[in-house]
C-alpha cells in the first residue's frame, strides 16, 4: 500500500505513525478516521501541541520560581512520558529542552545538598554545645531551635545524609534522656526530704506530752533538724511547715477576756448606735492580740474590727468621690457603694494573681522566704474575703 505523509509522520494502510526521533523507531500512534487523513493527523498534531504547552509551563516556573529542585521528579516523569506519547511534532527538541533543565535542576540540586552538608555539619557542632548545658531551660530552648532549623535544611549529599542525621538525632536524644534523669533524680529526691519534713511533722505532734526542759530541747532539737533536710516546692513545704510550727506552739491557755461583751460593742459600732472610733477599735485589737487563752470569739472579733475599718474606708472614699453623697436616694447610694467595693474587688484579685504567679519562683530550704510569700498571699486572700463581706452588707441593707 501507498504511504502519504503527514507532518512528522506518516499514514499507512489507515494508520497514522510518528517518525522516529532520537533512539526510538517510527511508532503507530492512532487511527485514520473517516478516511480523513487531515482530520486525524490534526487531532495528533494538537495533541502534541497540548504536550508542548505542559511542558514550556514547568519550565518556565522553574526559571521563575526559587526552589527549583522541587521540579526534578516533574522533569523525570515528562522525559519518561515522551517516546510513549501519542503525537505528531517534534518530540527531538523537547526531550533536548527536559534534558537542559533536568542538568540545570541536578545541578542547583547538587548544590544545594552540598550546602546543606556544611549545615547540617554546623549544626552538629552547635548541638555538641548546647547538649551539655548546665541550665536545663536554656539548654532546652536552644535543643528545640537546633531541632527546627534541621528540620527546615534540606538533605544532604548522599553519601554524607545519612551520617549526619545519626549524629545529629543521637546527640539530640542524648540530651532529652539525661534531662529526664534528672528530673526523675530531683522527683526522687523531693520524696525523699517530703518523707522526712513528715517524720518531723509527726514527731513535733509528740512535744504536746512533753513538759518544761524536756519539751524545750525537744523543740529545739527538730528545729535543727528541720533545717537540714533541704529546699522542696513551696506547694509542698508550705503546708507541712505550718503543721510543723502549729504542733511546737506551746499549749493555749483558757482566756478570761469578756469577748461577749467585746462582740456588742462592736455591734454597736456597726448599727450606728455607737460612734466609729479608730483609736478605740486598735486598742481592743492590741488586747485581742496579748490574749493567749483559747476563745472561739478572738477570730470573730479580729473580723468585725476589720470589717469595720475597711467600711470605714470605703465611706470616705465614697464622700470623696461624690460630695453630695449624703443627699442621695437610698437606692443610688447602694448602687455606688456596689460599684466602688466591686472596683476594689477586682483590683486586689489582679494584685492576688500577680502575687500567685510570683510565688512559684521563691523556695528555701528553711521556710523563711515561704513564710514571707505565704503570707503575703493569705494577706491578700483576706483583703478580698473583707470586701466580699462588705458587699454582702450592702446587698443586704445592712451597711
Amino acid at each position: 500500500m501507498k504511504e502519504s505523509e503527514v507532518p512528522f509522520g506518516y499514514e499507512k494502510d489507515g494508520k497514522l505513525f510518528l517518525s522516529s526521533w532520537s533512539s526510538h523507531p517510527d511508532r503507530e500512534i492512532g487511527e485514520v478516521r473517516d478516511n480523513d487523513i487531515s482530520t486525524s493527523a490534526q487531532f495528533f498534531l494538537d495533541r502534541y501541541e497540548e504536550l508542548k504547552k505542559k511542558i514550556e509551563e514547568v519550565t518556565a516556573k522553574i526559571d521563575t520560581t526559587e526552589n527549583k529542585g522541587s521540579f526534578l521528579m516533574k522533569l523525570l516523569h515528562l522525559k519518561e512520558l515522551l517516546p510513549k506519547h501519542d503525537g505528531l511534532g517534534d518530540y527531538e527538541t523537547l526531550f533536548e529542552l527536559l534534558v537542559k533543565y533536568e542538568n540545570l535542576v541536578t545541578d542547583i540540586i547538587q548544590k544545594n545538598r552540598k550546602r546543606n552538608s556544611e549545615i547540617k555539619a554546623a549544626l552538629i557542632d552547635e548541638a555538641r554545645s548546647a547538649v551539655e548545658a548546665i541550665n536545663w531551660k536554656e539548654g532546652t530552648e536552644k535543643v528545640n531551635d537546633l531541632k527546627t532549623r534541621w528540620i527546615k535544611t534540606g538533605n544532604a549529599e548522599e553519601g554524607k545524609n545519612e551520617q549526619l542525621e545519626e549524629t545529629f538525632w543521637e546527640l539530640i536524644k542524648g540530651f532529652f534522656d539525661r534531662k529526664k534523669n534528672f528530673y526523675e533524680d530531683k522527683q526522687k529526691l523531693i520524696d525523699h526530704r517530703k518523707k522526712q519534713y513528715e517524720e518531723l511533722v509527726a514527731e513535733a505532734e509528740k512535744t504536746n506530752q512533753l513538759y518544761g526542759r524536756k519539751r524545750f530541747d525537744r523543740v529545739k532539737e527538730l528545729k535543727d533538724q528541720w533545717k537540714t533536710v533541704g529546699g522542696v516546692p513551696n506547694e509542698i513545704f508550705s503546708p507541712l511547715i505550718e503543721q510543723f510550727n502549729s504542733h511546737l506552739k506551746p499549749p493555749s491557755q483558757p482566756s478570761n477576756t469578756d469577748y461577749s461583751g467585746i462582740m456588742k460593742s462592736l455591734a454597736d459600732v456597726k448599727s450606728g448606735l455607737s460612734p466609729f472610733d479608730k483609736k478605740e477599735l486598735d486598742r481592743v485589737k492590741k488586747n485581742v492580740f496579748r490574749d493567749k487563752g483559747k476563745n472561739p470569739d478572738k477570730s470573730k472579733v479580729l473580723e468585725l474590727i476589720q470589717l469595720l475599718v475597711e467600711r470605714d474606708f470605703i465611706n470616705k472614699l465614697t464622700t470623696k468621690r461624690f460630695p453630695n453623697f449624703s443627699s442621695i436616694d437610698r437606692d443610688k447610694k447602694k448602687s455606688i457603694r456596689t460599684g466602688i467595693i466591686r472596683d476594689l474587688i477586682t483590683r486586689d484579685k489582679e494584685e492576688l494573681k500577680i502575687y500567685e504567679e510570683n510565688s512559684s519562683n521563691f523556695t528555701s530550704t528553711d521556710g523563711k522566704m515561704s513564710r514571707i510569700v505565704e503570707g503575703k498571699l493569705k494577706a491578700q486572700k483576706r483583703k478580698i474575703s473583707v470586701k466580699e463581706t462588705l458587699l454582702e452588707w450592702v446587698e443586704n441593707d445592712d451597711f
